[in-house]
């Protein structure tokens, strides 16, 4: 009888043959990025991109593969029910499926480089679910990995399909259990931690502690030989590569120091083999494979960490880039992207995060994110990207799960267009601050800011609709609402946009004290694109602290068609 140890090191022979193999067919591409290596950007192969580039794309959706942890994800119906099966129909016309599973380390489908999800782990582990590693061995066996399932069903939908690959993720940080094999054997291709404690609640970089560091060719070679084998075995339409779970891929970040000029040419030449890998495989098959990234929102935050977006534009390396990864959606300066990005062809997907923010309550999600949109799309954004929309639902059941997922898909259907968004309720809000761990990447929210007694502080808000331009019969209504981080007397607070003083709207605020405000806004005071809001802390007889947080602002938009 073969043990289980003898088993696990039958696989691991198997894996090397296959990876001695693979690397005899890597030849044709170049077995590292240490130098600069060709392209494979002819003005042909380039011009076959653009043209499926150029096509249809309103929505990418991201799927970040949890929906194997349901107990009833071994069959492809049971997997594809509850997050993509009701994306048909709606403007989602791509499908980005992470194929790296335990939170970003594991192969999820039937990998012949790497050892799957589970094996990977020296056996399933007990976090996460403990049906995962159940389901996508049951897929596997069936004949059908869960990719395979999922590019079946996008191309079923006329939908594209793209790989969707985490380039680090941290998440085994402080879940044990999804430490793989290859991080307990190789703890020096991992970043160099300093004095860094592993608790990504004492430290802002605590979660990264056993990031791989991108220094290391083997650590490179590891990501490539996925991309590298997908690209040879699935009819993918692209492949998408999140820079943001998680945003640490040199020893320096985690000293809070920007990453040398040597580190950031690591990176892009990394990207240039990316590149010519991709575009050797669609010449090959007669259909180019597409490039996105997902990338800081702040350019210069991006290169500080080894990411040059700017030279991966202009050098062509990439076809989409996504900026952000929603975490302060309202602060995202899109028009930065577009402006860099569309002259060279290169299309711009602004992301919404899986959770609205934080200044966007539950009940109110539809209207946040066509609020995000209409500003997007009026900063030349080429379309959304939804970063693992639904996993609110991750622990749900039944009715409760259904309610929420209906909530959060609510909002599909208008998102496709500018025109797809006239005359649809909206709410324009200002971003709070990002998770501590995200704040080193991330451009600075305006909220919270400090109110001074007697000091009119002045923050822009963004309107994407031209509200004085809706038809009469539209009768567009405006209520701005703030929140103050302490109770303050009813008149404490006065509001100004542009210019125009504005009324408490008495059927909302009411009370001697209060942390929130309700004002009527006139659709006359509001113009399209960027306003001014001013906020003053009166000096009244009833009293006021000497300064106070402004937390909350939020400008809601309904439309009443007669």
């Amino acid at each position: 009888m073969i043990t289980s140890h003898a088993k696990l090191r039958l696989m691991v022979m198997a894996l090397c043959v296959t990876a001695a193999i693979l690397s005899a067919q890597r030849a044709s591409v170049g077995d590292d990025d240490s130098g600069q290596s060709e392209s494979g950007n002819s003005a042909r192969g380039r011009a076959a991109r653009q043209e499926v580039l150029n096509k249809r794309r309103r929505i990418i959706f991201n799927d970040d593969s949890y929906e194997t942890s349901r107990p009833d994800a071994n069959t492809p119906e049971g997997f594809l029910r509850r997050r993509l099966q009701p994306l048909v129909g709606t403007p989602v016309d791509t499908i980005s499926f992470s194929v790296l599973g335990g939170w970003g380390d594991a192969p999820v489908y039937d990998s012949k480089v790497q050892p799957v999800y589970g094996d990977a782990h020296g056996g399933p582990p007990n976090e996460w679910s403990q049906y995962t590693a159940r389901n996508i061995k049951a897929l596997i066996d069936s004949g059908r990995d869960a990719l395979q399932v999922v590019i079946d069903f996008a191309h079923a939908n006329e939908m594209e399909l793209f790989a969707s690959i985490r380039m680090n993720d941290s998440h085994d940080s402080f879940l044990p259990p999804l430490v793989t094999l290859w991080k307990k054997d190789h703890p020096e291709l991992l970043v160099d931690r300093g004095d860094v404690p592993a608790d990504k609640e004492a430290h802002p970089k605590g979660l990264y502690v056993i990031a791989q560091d991108f220094a290391h060719q083997e650590v490179r070679d590891r990501k490539f030989e996925i991309i590298e084998e997908v690209c040879q075995r699935y009819d993918i339409d692209g492949i998408d590569l999140n820079f943001i779970r998680h945003p640490v891929f040199f020893s320096r970040t985690m000293r809070g120091e920007p990453v040398s000029d040597d580190e950031i040419e690591v990176m892009t030449n990394f990207l240039r083999r990316i590149r010519k890998l991709t575009d050797q495989h669609g010449t090959r098959r007669g259909k180019p494979i597409l490039v996105a990234t997902i990338v800081p929102d702040n350019l210069g935050l991006a290169k500080n960490i080894g990411l040059d977006i700017e030279a991966w534009i202009k050098d062509d390396l990439i076809d989409i880039v996504i900026p952000g990864l929603g975490y302060a959606p309202f602060t995202l300066p899109v028009r930065e992207f577009t402006d860099l990005a569309h002259p060279h062809g290169v299309k711009v997907y602004p992301c919404i995060n899986r959770v609205a923010p934080h200044q966007v309550p539950f009940e109110l999600v539809p209207e946040g994110f066509r609020g995000v949109a209409s500003n997007w799309y009026r900063a030349g954004a080429d379309g959304i990207f939804f970063w693992n929309l639904g996993t609110p639902i991750e622990h749900m059941t039944g009715d409760e799960m259904v309610r929420t997922r209906n909530q959060y898909y609510a909002a599909l259907p208008n998102l496709g267009s500018t025109k797809s968004l006239i005359a649809k309720d909206k709410l324009f809000c200002l971003d709070d601050p990002v998770l501590s761990y995200y704040q080193h990447i991330s451009s600075r929210p305006l909220l919270p800011v400090k109110l001074r007694k007697g000091t009119a502080t002045q923050v822009p808000l963004v309107v994407g609709d031209d509200v004085n331009a809706a038809r009469q019969d539209l009768r567009p209504q405006l209520r701005l609402t703030l929140g103050t981080g302490a109770k303050l007397s009813h008149d404490a607070i006065l509001a100004r946009i542009n210019g125009r003083q504005l009324k408490v709207d008495p059927l909302v605020s009411s009370g001697e004290k209060r942390k929130m405000w309700t004002y009527v806004v006139e659709p006359a005071a509001v113009a399209l694109g960027e306003n001014t809001l001013q906020v003053s802390l009166q000096d009244t007889p009833s009293g006021a602290a000497e300064s106070v947080q402004l937390v909350q602002v939020r400008l809601l938009l309904r439309y009443r068609q007669e």
